[in-house]
């Protein structure tokens, strides 16, 4: 029987019924699509954010182990709460492991950590030159200008930090600028540009000098990772990359390149590194509100051969043959500086200057920055509106010729204790000009502050024992010469001796002080002991030391400076306001004698000596009005 597949008829009206279809509406589809491109975008993004979380975990893990080190520019001084010093291991945040890293480091100088209200703070960046190598801190421009500044101004506080350090260079510079910044600064001075080429990341350097600067760049941002960090270490430990050692000078291990040409693609680079770098450096400061004077730099001209010439010297040539030759060689140092020799003989100084020039010029190991440096930073002072020190100009000044050569340089571009006086005194007028410091009637001329230059005959007599070792290496010689530093019976000359063994400063300038007192040397005396004060700030005895002895050598002025440093570290002190109280009298300065006086019977009204004298300065000032 077939079956009847049609609907059973009906009265009336024919029922068509249709299967059914659900009703799709657009808006449904959009729906369903939006749910499943949520799904995926939060499926991706856990799937990313799972490892993201794992890589900041480990960052956030390591960062609580040995293995990650910051290296601050600045560290708290144990034994003083409250001050800081340049970190001694500020290099080797540059390295992948401590001992790769060369050993130098920022000279100690301590100072406060929250900057007292009234205090005027300079501080002195750079290389090196800056650092005042071969004396140190008390050799340095920036001593120098404090020595000046506390003569000059010794009821004000102003203070010259030495943040310097020997192979750095503008990558350095840019990398603490930041933390400069922090330190709240009312100036700061540069005095940099020699290490370009062959510092610390320079572009010759044998220390991460073949990156470009883009990645120099990033590198100094990623080394503050501790991921980065632990990488840098895995990588030395795999590839074992050659590391300083303490029995060669750093010059004799820095040079990867040791042929740069000028306006080679090298040159450029080092020279637009600088240009690059120093940019970002004084935009930052000009950010923060902080004056910048930048330097001119100098080097040895008339009294170091270059170190490497495209060609050796002529055997006895004639400024003719000399001349005939650079007319199709203009490159070749050797004989610009042979020329430059015999124009000086002559008489021709402006012709010799220029051939000098030229020889330093095209010297093909770059230890001596080029004149490129010097342009690019009166470039920069002109489009950042700052004021140009020129430190070449003044030690040009000071040089027979306008030659600068050994009276000033103690080797290739290191100042002796002459040049970097005068590297000081350039930067004096722009330093009081920008700190509002006004003229006074504490006249001291630079030949006054020259006899009270902050070196003794120690620190001259290791400063050259530190110059023959560096001279006795490359690039001075072809092979290493010993160096040793003979007994003497000169008492300074075996302090000095000492020193070089490890005897520390403190200890060898304690003896120094008696040893001056014992010679009747009471000027020397003071200011060795003045410079124990600055370097012990929190040391009241050594204060008023100092100023006892200024006191006993008549200069008041400065006895006042240091007992006043006495009396701030302790004001319970009777004996150091007694010997304030002395001084200003001595000074005729009757009315702040009183006060002290005064201060004193406060706290002891019987004091003997205190009524003797309070009785005695009335009588003065009252006969005075």
């Amino acid at each position: 029987m077939r079956q009847n597949l049609l609907p059973p008829k009906t009265s009336g009206t024919v029922m068509v019924i249709l299967p059914f279809i659900p009703n799709i509406m657009p808006t449904t589809l959009a729906s369903a699509a939006t749910v499943t491109r949520r799904s995926n975008v939060l499926f991706y993004s856990i799937a990313l954010a799972i490892p993201l979380l794992l890589i900041l975990a480990a960052e956030l893990l390591l960062r609580q182990s040995s293995l990650y080190q910051r290296y601050p520019l600045t560290v708290p001084v144990a034994t003083m709460p409250g001050y800081l010093q340049a970190n001694p291991a500020l290099i080797n945040r540059y390295f992948a492991t401590p001992e790769l890293a060369p050993q130098v480091s920022p000279d100690t100088q301590y100072f406060l950590s929250d900057k007292p209200a009234g205090l005027q703070r300079i501080i002195f960046i750079g290389g090196s030159s800056a650092a005042g190598f071969p004396y140190g801190r008390w050799g340095a421009p920036a001593a120098m200008l404090q020595q000046r500044l506390k003569r000059l101004y010794p009821e004000q506080h102003i203070e010259v930090i030495n943040l310097a350090m020997a192979a750095i260079n503008s990558y350095t510079l840019l990398d603490i600028s930041d933390e400069v910044i922090a330190l709240k600064p009312d100036l700061v001075l540069v005095y940099a540009g020699h290490n370009e080429f062959l510092g610390v990341l320079g572009v010759g350097s044998a220390f991460a000098g073949e990156y470009s600067h883009g990645t120099k760049l990033l590198y100094l941002t990623l080394r503050k990772l501790a991921l980065f960090q632990a990488l840098q270490r895995l990588s030395a430990w795999l590839s074992a990359p050659p590391a300083f050692t303490a029995e060669r000078t750093m010059m004799a291990q820095i040079a990867r390149h040791t042929e740069i040409a000028k306006d080679s693609a090298l040159f450029n680079a080092g020279i637009n590194q600088f240009s690059a770098n120093m940019r970002l450096l004084l935009s930052q400061y000009q950010t923060a509100g902080i004056p910048v004077l930048l330097s001119t730099i100098a080097s040895n001209e008339a009294d170091q051969p270059p170190f490497v010439s495209a060609k050796p010297a002529h055997p006895d040539p004639t400024i003719q043959q000399l001349q005939q030759a650079l007319i199709t060689e203009p490159h070749i140092a050797s004989w610009h500086f042979q020329l430059a020799g015999l124009y000086r003989q002559q008489g021709d100084t402006q012709q010799a200057l220029i051939h000098y020039q030229l020889a330093r010029e095209h010297d093909l190991l770059r230890f001596r920055a080029p004149q490129a440096i010097n342009a690019t930073l009166a470039r920069l002072s002109s489009d950042f509106k700052l004021p140009l020190v020129d430190g070449e100009a003044m030690l040009r000044q000071q040089s027979a010729d306008s030659i600068i050569g050994k009276p000033l340089m103690l080797e290739h571009l290191h100042p002796n204790q002459l040049g970097y006086f005068w590297l000081a005194e350039a930067f004096l007028p722009a330093v009081q000009q920008q700190l509002g410091l006004n003229t006074t009637d504490n006249i001291v001329t630079p030949s006054q502050a020259l006899a009270d230059m902050p070196l003794t005959e120690v620190d001259l007599a290791l400063a050259q024992f530190k110059v023959r070792q560096l001279t006795a290496d490359y690039p001075f010689v072809s092979s290493r010469q010993p160096v040793n530093f003979a007994p003497s019976s000169n008492p300074f000359i075996a302090l000095a001796r000492e020193r070089s063994n490890g005897l520390s400063w403190l200890e060898a300038s304690q003896r120094l002080v008696t040893l001056y007192q014992q010679q009747g040397r009471i000027s020397d005396a003071a200011k060795v002991a003045a410079l124990l004060s600055d370097a012990l700030p929190t040391e009241s005895h050594m204060a008023f030391v100092a100023g006892q002895l200024y006191f006993d050598s008549q200069q008041f002025a400065l006895a006042g400076y240091y007992q006043r440093k006495a009396v701030t570290s302790a004001p319970d002190n009777i004996n150091y306001r007694l010997m304030l109280a002395r001084t200003y009298y001595y000074q005729q300065q009757l009315a702040r004698a009183l006060t002290e006086v005064e201060h004193i019977l406060r706290r002891e009204p019987g004091h003997p000596v205190a009524q003797r004298q309070q009785q005695q300065l009335r009588q003065q000032l009252t006969a005075g009005d």
